[in-house]
């Protein structure tokens, strides 16, 4: 592992986690946390939260296995090993993601977001995106405090009409009071 402890974490992504060990020789699972899990293999550099800082992580591959996929780290090379670096959080920066079309954002983009109905009343702000199973569902915090907050579900061309980055807003087919 390469320390860098000058960096901002706001720079970084969480994309996977280590997951149970696979085998005797350092090999495990990384769930990957990527619409396609099969994107990881795209990235080249990786990175791990220790008390230091963000430190890079040098895998010694990655690679897909039916519907798993199985990675080994360099400097690890027993089943013993992997267990004391533990189930840790993988990062990537975010500056290594792909460009996504216009109407398209990442989770991270989303939060904090304008949310507006079709009749042009404005819901709230949303809070956090979180998967409960079926789909998305965007957690926007209500702008009346006396109101709870609204779960709104992410299905594209239903619920959700647009995604607009660059006014920070989402046009949405949704009450109030659903």
């Amino acid at each position: 592992m390469k320390k860098n402890n000058s960096l901002d974490l706001s720079l970084f992504i969480l994309i996977a986690k280590i997951g149970k060990t696979r085998g005797l020789k350092g090999e495990f699972f990384l769930r990957s946390f990527a619409q396609n899990p099969e994107t990881l293999l795209c990235f080249k550099k990786f990175y791990a939260f220790s008390s230091s800082g963000m430190d890079e992580v040098h895998f010694e591959f990655i690679k897909q296995s039916n519907s798993n996929i199985i990675a080994k780290l360099k400097s690890i090379n027993d089943i013993e090993e992997v267990k004391a670096f533990g189930q840790k959080d993988i990062y990537i920066l975010k500056s290594e993601l792909p460009q996504l079309e216009i109407n398209e954002a990442y989770w991270f983009e989303l939060e904090g977001m304008q949310v507006l109905n079709l009749e042009g009343q404005h819901l709230g702000t949303v809070h956090e995106v979180s998967n409960f199973g079926a789909n998305d569902v965007l957690m926007v915090k209500s702008i009346n405090e006396q109101k709870q907050n609204l779960l709104i579900p992410f299905i594209k061309h239903r619920v959700i009409i647009s995604v607009n980055k660059l006014e920070n807003s989402i046009l949405v087919d949704w009450q109030e009071d659903y």
